[in-house]
């Protein structure tokens, strides 16, 4: 790496979207919609649900809890998957990934594009071992570009990384494992 990619700062736009973990997911997606307002734009299977407010794809997602979770002990609360700061093209985001590997940040999952959104991703962790995310080119939904929400199958690798992991410059969650062709190769 150059001293370049170490000294590299991103210059990200706005705060962009939260993943929640939640335990009913159907509940959460009622208080989203009916009491905050929000508007579904995809889901991924009946898990995960990406919901907005504004032009963007999705400013929250919401991730539904594995069973066992649901009777979660007195003061347990669902937390957070990630939470994400846009900037403006892949050119950046390649030189994010740069860096953080420079620097020897623990990197998650990425370079990569999501299905649902179609947004590029890298996603790393904070000193607290947080997951923070950069992301570029999230679908925009407006008036003259208007947008019909579908359900994405999550038991395919294109839904989590449309590029299924060509980028990727850490090896993908163990969650993920499966997807990788049933045949054991990305095709």
């Amino acid at each position: 790496m150059t001293d370049d990619a170490i000294h590299y700062r991103p210059r990200p736009t706005k705060l962009g979207h939260l993943v929640l973990k939640v335990r009913d997911i159907q509940r959460s997606l009622a208080f989203y919609t009916e009491v905050v307002g929000l508007t579904v734009s995809d889901w991924i299977g009946d898990h995960m649900v990406f919901l907005r407010c504004g032009q963007d794809h999705h400013d929250l997602a919401l991730l539904q809890l594995p069973p066992g979770h649901r009777a979660a002990p007195e003061g347990f609360y669902p937390s957070v998957e990630h939470f994400s700061y846009r900037v403006e093209s892949i050119a950046e985001m390649e030189r994010i990934t740069a860096m953080l590997v420079a620097r020897g940040i623990e990197i998650d999952r990425g370079l990569g594009r999501h299905g649902p959104g179609a947004n590029t991703f890298i996603v790393f962790k904070d000193p607290d071992g947080n997951n923070v995310e950069f992301y570029s080119d999230m679908t925009q939904i407006t008036p003259d570009a208007p947008y019909e929400p579908s359900v994405w199958d999550g038991g395919t690798l294109e839904t989590f990384d449309q590029w299924r992991l060509d980028k990727f410059v850490v090896p993908p969650p163990a969650r993920i494992l499966p997807l990788i062709d049933k045949d054991g190769d990305k095709e």
